[in-house]
């Protein structure tokens, strides 16, 4: 019983402090600035986004925003805010599901796994990305949940599991579903799509040098093929019909703080360039790997204590698993790298980010076989998360407290036109890990408009 209740509160904690973030919270600026609150135009907004940038991510996440008011109050945005809840669930639950190499269940050990992939995002600044803003939260919650849901299925396939035979009906509609699940996937993120397809001839060279045989034929004519096919037809529409990178040539925040260097101007100076590269792959990779690093240090000293008392056996991985390992980092690789014009934002990376967790956890399951651990790991874990849900908490109640009056003045006052100043709408968050949210109102979408009255800050 006391296992039951264990592994229930190991899914439960990251429910509740989801269910916390996107109902107590704040509209940011960013998203009052994409239309918070302001009469909804799907098509409108849609196409609006995908002139901006040609990412599914945007689409949902500019159409989606004018059904939410700066606050919860009942109405539409519940049922968009109970999907948050739902997607970021699951968006832990396929990384779990990576990680164990097989669907999760309601046991200790899976939801001591469920809940360390949990914490090792939300105690780091990626965790932000999930929380901070509406904005941010529905790009990359669709943007995790499609990629990792993605790649579950080709990692499955990596390990030899079958995945459409069983149903008769399913095996005749993977190649057109996975046609368009491919679609998606490739047109979700512009980053994402282009890292899977640079995969594919890295990981044929490994399959020859190995010398493992290759079916071309088979992987063309079937559901793999469909999937790449759709992929292909979403960069197409990204980078040929849409404006592919044009955001990032015009925005000034990616050309002064993220020191984006564009394509046409890398071979202007090609010196300077190629230098500017470097410092951003260095910058990157050791900004990616320094949670693992951090995380490898318990990690290492219990395996050296294990070492000692002799229980530990490292484990023999088979052929599959390693190619499923080669797969999955030379994605991590591919797509740090594909940042490499940039100093990447922590946002842009939290798919992988969730896929080399999941695949860390994965090897470090086969290596400690001891079931010793689970319970006191399992304290450690539930302890942490009622932390950061109490601080989370206490964080969100204190500035919807702060913005409530603010916004109850805007709203009932006679007045068209409101100063307010950077100290009344700023919010209180922890050094790197965060727990707070995107201030209310942002300098650079200044003048605002709410309820249909000019804000501005005072000067």
């Amino acid at each position: 019983m006391l296992k039951k209740l264990l592994s229930f509160s190991l899914y439960a904690l990251p429910v509740i402090f989801f269910t916390v973030c996107y109902f107590l919270i704040v509209t940011s600026g960013e998203d009052i600035f994409q239309g918070a609150n302001t009469t909804p135009d799907i098509l409108g907004d849609s196409i609006a986004a995908f002139n901006h940038s040609a990412r599914l991510a945007d689409m949902y996440a500019w159409s989606s925003i004018n059904f939410f008011d700066y606050t919860f109050n009942f109405g539409p945005d519940t049922i968009f805010r109970i999907i948050d809840v739902i997607v970021a669930f699951f968006v832990f639950y396929f990384a779990t599901f990576i990680a164990l190499g097989r669907r999760p269940k309601l046991a200790l050990k899976d939801g001591t796994v469920f809940a360390g992939i949990f914490l090792c995002v939300m105690l780091t600044s990626y965790g932000t990305t999930l929380y901070g803003g509406f904005s941010k939260i529905h790009n990359y919650l669709l943007i995790s949940i499609v990629t990792l849901s993605f790649c579950l299925i080709f990692f499955k396939d990596l390990l030899g599991q079958k995945l459409f035979s069983k149903n008769a009906l399913i095996s005749k509609l993977s190649i057109p579903l996975m046609l368009i699940f491919g679609f998606i996937f490739g047109l979700t993120s512009s980053v994402t799509g282009v890292a899977f397809l640079l995969c594919l001839p890295f990981y044929l060279i490994f399959l020859k040098i190995t010398r493992q045989k290759i079916a071309l034929k088979k992987f063309i004519f079937s559901w793999r093929g469909a999937s790449i096919l759709g992929i292909l037809i979403a960069l197409f529409c990204i980078y040929v019909v849409g404006p592919g990178l044009a955001d990032y040539d015009t925005n000034p925040v990616y050309l002064a703080v993220s020191d984006y260097l564009p394509l046409r101007d890398i071979f202007t100076n090609l010196s300077d360039s190629i230098a500017r590269i470097v410092k951003h792959i260095a910058f990157n990779f050791g900004r990616f790997l320094v949670p693992f690093i951090v995380l490898t240090i318990p990690v290492a000293i219990y395996l050296i204590t294990l070492k000692i008392k002799h229980r530990l056996i490292f484990p023999k991985f088979s052929r599959v698993e390693k190619n499923f390992f080669f797969f999955a980092i030379t994605f991590i690789t591919i797509h740090v790298l594909a940042l490499s014009q940039i100093y990447y934002y922590t946002r842009m990376v939290l798919p992988i980010y969730l896929i080399g967790l999941a695949v860390y956890t994965y090897v470090l399951i086969r290596i400690i076989k001891t079931t010793k651990i689970i319970i006191p790991l399992t304290l450690i874990e539930i302890m942490f998360m009622l932390i950061i849900l109490t601080i989370r908490t206490t964080f969100a109640i204190q500035y919807l407290n702060q913005v409530s009056p603010i916004l109850d003045h805007i709203k009932n006052s006679d007045e068209t036109n409101f100063c307010i100043t950077t100290e009344q709408i700023k919010s209180k968050n922890l050094p790197y890990i965060y727990l707070g949210q995107e201030d209310f109102l942002v300098d650079w979408a200044m003048p605002q408009k709410i309820y249909n009255k000019t804000i501005d800050f005072c000067k």
